[in-house]
């Protein structure tokens, strides 16, 4: 310093010591610590940060308690960097210990950092750090040493194993004990929240975890939520779990994100599972819905069987405004079961009714249904008898339908609305139903084929209702024999030689394509024939030559720009799929690749059929949406950034891919096959979530068990690679 420095002067000096990061100038910084002007001190605060110097502890310290907000924060920032690099550990936890207010709260700021102390070995004395976290956690009668506290505790358990045993203890306590500030319960929302996904999220169910104390955690809490006594701090701590639960609870954790909440954890669904349980039955007996809300939203998708049920009866029984979100908080259809009996499906039906007849009020009291509809595990009949009792429910009749003008000669004005609105009501059932049947293989029968898929089709409605199921009804196998269930069925097959008995469902699948060919004249239907344009590009419908013939002639009249657009993708993917691919191939000119002397690409027959394949039924795999969770294979690898390790092009939401980016995919995948061992290969093994000591599991949890039919399909592919992948020439 000058003599008679002017407080520019000095700031410009302090500033400029500072910014040398020069441990040589920490006398200076250390002076400068004490100088009038907070604006010196603050950067004074910040040069003994970058230095972090033995000596520059104490003053920084001293800082922590300036009168000055800046001067605090700065010295906060400064005492991190010096604790990091393991200088200052024990004046900062006496500090901790004796410190005022503000002191006690800029350490407990200090000690929320990101930092291994194990590997180093740094000079921290555990037990003392812990006993310390415990204290300004839950028994600091500041509420921002408490919060910031919590904040740095939860720091602490994820990156240094030493503190996790005592750091559960003291959790335990933080989640039951009282709290009458709210500053510091959002602290403990978040910072418990950030926890309790350390070990990843529900769909990455791994035994090698790397956070194994957080299953001790979840296990004490649970005993508390067991416990019979206490009972304040039993529903303080489920209403808590609850308020952690519902923090992110749109976030569903099979999208490679963190998730909604880390059901990884062994224990963690159960112990979120019994505390949601304790909290909505205390809320449901209550006029006020909001609590109601609150604990549906936390308990959207715990794995835990007891909820699951609890949310499906809610879901159909419940007050109109919360059904639709207690059905999204189902955490898996699929592990829910019900039976397709008159019984269970009857008071559901009346609902979808009512529904179709109050257009304002779907989303609360029938579309939650449709949805549940789609994705349960439906328990089928086994005899036809049985089938048909249900199948004749959920299959609408649609046999009443009004033309224009026959609604215009209605004369009763009343009359006339009624009509309208019924046959509004049909249409909405014709769509949505419809969707029920297309997307739930549990559906997929052969009575509906054989009981129900019209003859002949009377009306618009009951042509909605079955196009969108034709390209299942064209792919519909069955592994077992049709078995005669009526006398004159039975007489039948024993009189007619087996040779000339005709196959039912050969004649459903021709009326069928016929349906298709028909919704996509253009004097049809108009959203008959939407539906038809929007689902064109599947491979059972692309592939067959009188579907090309009818998307051709359909191309030249339809107007609606975006039916338009997929009607031309389809027809150059069927039409312009293998000149386009030669042409890419000539750019890329890959060694599996043989050329003719003008440099054009010259496919053997099997190269062109794996190419074909891939394109007709690996693709179209990697983007259907499994019923578990509503997410597909694209909908993260087909993202730019999602997954790095694994970037895929994802197709158009009507299926539709360049050839370039088929190309690249194709290329892509195969450097996920090893030819030498194919079962060993990571395009089989991720999706079934294989992990070891070796090899880290599937971010997107497992996808697949081995003998699902999606599984076969890509095993099939790569089982083929070997051949297909030999240098041209060999």
């Amino acid at each position: 310093p000058k003599p008679n420095e002017t407080l520019l002067e000095s700031l410009h000096r302090v500033q400029a010591l500072a910014l040398t990061g020069e441990p040589k100038f920490s006398d200076l910084l250390i002076l400068a610590a004490k100088h009038d002007s907070p604006l010196v001190r603050e950067w004074a605060a910040v040069g003994l940060g970058a230095t972090h110097t033995a000596e520059g502890v104490r003053p920084l310290i001293a800082a922590l308690g300036d009168h000055a907000k800046p001067v605090r924060e700065a010295a906060t920032w400064a005492l991190r960097q010096t604790l990091l690099d393991d200088k200052g550990w024990d004046a900062a936890l006496t500090a901790f210990e004796l410190g005022n207010d503000d002191t006690r709260s800029q350490i407990a700021q200090a000690l929320n950092m990101r930092a291994d102390a194990v590997l180093p070995g740094a000079h921290v004395n555990w037990p003392r750090l812990t006993s310390l976290l415990d204290r300004g956690m839950n028994r600091d009668p500041n509420p921002a040493v408490r919060a910031w506290s919590v904040k740095a505790a939860w720091q602490w358990w994820v990156w240094n194993p030493p503190v996790r045993s005592e750091l559960n203890s003291a959790w335990v306590t933080l989640l039951t004990r009282p709290e009458s500030n709210s500053v510091v319960e959002n602290s403990v929302r978040y910072s418990s929240q950030a926890l309790f996904i350390a070990n990843g999220h529900k769909a990455n169910g791994s035994g090698e975890q790397q956070y194994k104390e957080l299953a001790s955690l979840f296990a004490s809490l649970t005993a508390r939520l067991d416990a019979s006594g206490e009972p304040e701090a039993r529903s303080r701590l489920s209403r808590r779990l609850i308020g952690i639960g519902g923090t992110f609870f749109r976030t569903s954790g099979g999208d490679g994100g963190p998730g909604q909440m880390g059901y990884a954890t062994p224990g963690s669904g159960e112990m979120m599972g019994k505390a949601a349980l304790a909290f909505l039955s205390v809320a449901e007996t209550r006029t006020d819905l909001t609590e109601m809300k609150a604990g549906l939203e936390g308990a959207a998708n715990v794995p835990y069987q007891p909820l699951t049920n609890y949310l499906v009866k809610y879901s159909l029984r419940g007050p109109d405004e919360l059904r639709q979100l207690a059905s999204s908080a189902v955490s898996d259809p699929r592990s829910v079961s019900l039976a397709a009996v008159p019984e269970l499906v009857e008071p559901q039906l009346a609902q979808v009714m009512r529904g179709a007849m109050e257009p304002p009020r779907r989303p609360q009291i029938s579309d939650p249904i449709l949805a549940l509809w789609s994705r349960v595990n439906w328990v089928i009949p086994k005899t036809t008898e049985q089938q048909r009792n249900f199948f004749s429910m959920i299959i609408p009749r649609l046999d009443v339908y009004f033309e224009p003008e026959q609604l215009n000669a209605i004369t009763d004005t009343a009359k006339r609305a009624e009509a309208e609105k019924s046959q509004e009501a049909n249409r909405y059932l014709a769509d949505k139903l419809g969707e029920v049947l297309k997307e739930n293989p549990d559906l997929h029968q052969r009575v509906v084929l054989t009981d129900y898929f019209p003859v002949k089709f009377t009306n618009p409605l009951q042509e909605l209702y079955w196009v969108r199921n034709v390209e299942w009804i064209l792919t519909f196998t069955e592994s077992d024999p049709p078995v005669a269930t009526t006398k004159t069925a039975a007489f039948l097959q024993a009189v007619t030689p087996p040779q000339l008995q005709p196959d039912p469902l050969l004649t459903v699948k021709d009326r069928a394509l016929q349906l298709y060919l028909d919704a996509l004249r253009p004097a049809g239907d108009p959203a008959a024939r939407a539906v038809a344009i929007r689902m064109a590009n599947k491979t059972a419908l692309r592939t067959n030559p009188e579907v090309i013939r009818a998307l051709t002639e359909l191309a030249k009249t339809e107007t609606a720009p975006e039916l338009k657009t997929i009607l031309l993708n389809v027809l150059k993917q069927s039409n312009e799929f293998l000149p386009s691919l030669k042409a890419e191939l000539k750019k890329e000119h890959h060694p599996s690749v043989r050329f003719d002397a003008t440099g054009e690409a010259v496919l053997t027959q099997g190269q062109t059929d794996d190419v074909l394949y891939f394109r007709d039924y690996v693709l179209p795999e990697l983007t259907r949406q499994k019923r578990s969770d509503q997410q597909a294979c694209m909908g993260c690898h087909g993202l730019p950034g999602r997954v790095p390790s694994l970037y895929l092009r994802a197709p158009d939401k009507f299926g539709f891919m360049p050839v370039a980016d088929v190309l690249y995919d194709y290329r892509t995948l195969q450097q996920r096959v090893n030819l030498t061992a194919p079962e060993r290969s990571k395009m089989l093994r991720k999706p079934l979530n294989i992990q070891d000591g070796k090899e880290d599991g599937h971010q997107g949890g497992r996808r697949y068990s081995p003998g699902d039919p999606g599984y076969l399909i890509l095993k099939h592919w790569v089982e083929n690679q070997a051949e297909i992948q030999k240098p041209a020439g060999q």
